[in-house]
């Protein structure tokens, strides 16, 4: 144990140690590798395997850093691991697109390299960016508060976010003074256990919707669907990249953009837990969706999707993406499907309910405070004024 920590200190900066942690950046992870694995044994979602798979498929807008936490004796209790995102014009949905100068201005604003220091995954929600042995208390909060406090201030970070933390751990790091940050929500629907088939979902929904159901899954008689094998995953890779960027560039917020081999390697990492299907119309794919199997938790995912907009419009893509999922979920006999933050009016009309993530944040300098601001009024805006509250269901 000591001869790690003594070969891996001398992989950092001094100011980067303290007595009670060490702070390592991504060139020196591999250094390090097996201690953070031992200490994340029973926390998949921080393994190494998948932490290097994220930063080899993100762009050079992410950094990424690891703390690890000792005790007075020197024994390892912890980690923590965190993105940090160079945010500028290509993260967001312009203010001024059709006043140019007022855009030429925005951009000149923005990209003096805002950063976003993230605890956790800004790709997935499915677990905290931090693990201690003892769990988190007033004595690891504030060990994990300092070394956030030290890192931010030696990388220059404009703001902070602490994302996907547990219910059970919230009051505990609520106590540190930062922000509760109110407006991340995603949509999931609950699946009761007597639904075997989709026919199950269908039977349940109110005549109207049930109508709805079938002409939506009519427009979909020239598209077949097909899981993709890692060889066919690789081969349309750059067509599902295209597909992906369709959506992300219609969104108001766009946080951890990947690369094309992001697809390649979520399936190496996951295995049979992922699962890609392409939409093929005349052998072509016009559409695809990412699902993510959490076994644990008996939780389906649609984890990323992508389309074109025209055959959306003659297929009506997205909603059979969706009803796919749902019947993806139950046939993985899975207690609910997570369907992601947007377009919130799509999902509850299928039967989807908010479901509030915690999170909290805080800003090292005024103008980011600013800005997120600016950028959750106009998110929230968009989103949750079309979460009207619906009832697709027939009464039980």
């Amino acid at each position: 144990m000591n001869c790690i920590l003594s070969f891996t200190n001398r992989a950092i900066p001094q100011d980067f140690v303290t007595p009670n942690f060490r702070i390592y950046k991504e060139e020196d992870f591999k250094a390090i590798e097996n201690t953070w694995n031992a200490l994340t044994l029973n926390h998949p979602n921080l393994n190494s395997s998948i932490l290097n798979s994220i930063r080899s498929s993100t762009g050079n807008d992410m950094r990424f850093y690891y703390i690890i936490f000792n005790n007075e004796t020197g024994e390892n209790i912890g980690v923590a691991y965190f993105q940090l995102l160079s945010f500028d014009h290509r993260h967001y949905k312009s203010f001024f697109k059709k006043k140019s100068t007022f855009n030429w201005l925005e951009k000149k604003i923005i990209n003096k390299r805002f950063s976003i220091l993230v605890c956790g995954n800004l790709l997935s929600i499915e677990g905290p960016g931090y693990y201690f042995k003892s769990g988190i208390n007033i004595a690891t909060s504030k060990i994990l508060n300092t070394a956030i406090k030290l890192l931010a201030r030696k990388i220059s970070a404009s703001s902070l976010l602490i994302k996907d933390i547990p219910a059970n751990d919230f009051d505990v790091l609520n106590s540190l003074e930062l922000n509760n940050y109110n407006g991340d929500k995603t949509m999931q629907l609950l699946i009761p256990s007597n639904w075997k088939t989709i026919a199950d979902y269908e039977h349940s929904l109110k005549h109207k919707y049930a109508q709805r159901f079938r002409s939506i899954q009519n427009k979909l008689k020239e598209v077949s669907i097909k899981e993709l094998n890692d060889k066919e995953i690789a081969i349309n890779e750059i067509r599902l990249f295209s597909l992906f960027e369709n959506i992300v560039e219609k969104q108001t917020i766009r946080l951890g953009r990947v690369k094309s081999n992001y697809f390649s390697e979520l399936k190496k990492i996951y295995g049979d837990q992922v699962k890609i299907f392409g939409f093929f119309k005349s052998q072509e794919i016009i559409a695809f969706a990412i699902h993510r199997l959490h076994n644990k938790i008996k939780e389906y995912e649609i984890h990323f999707v992508g389309f074109e907009e025209i055959e959306n419009q003659k297929h009506a893509l997205y909603f059979n993406i969706l009803f796919h999922g749902i019947e993806q979920a139950i046939l993985n006999n899975c207690n609910c499907l997570e369907m992601g933050r947007t377009a919130i009016e799509a999902k509850t009309i299928i039967g989807a309910v908010p479901r509030k993530i915690n999170g909290l944040f805080y800003f090292y300098n005024p103008i980011a405070r600013w800005l997120f601001n600016v950028l959750q009024k106009t998110f929230l805006k968009n989103t949750e004024s079309k979460l009207v509250e619906r009832h697709p269901f027939k009464s039980t």
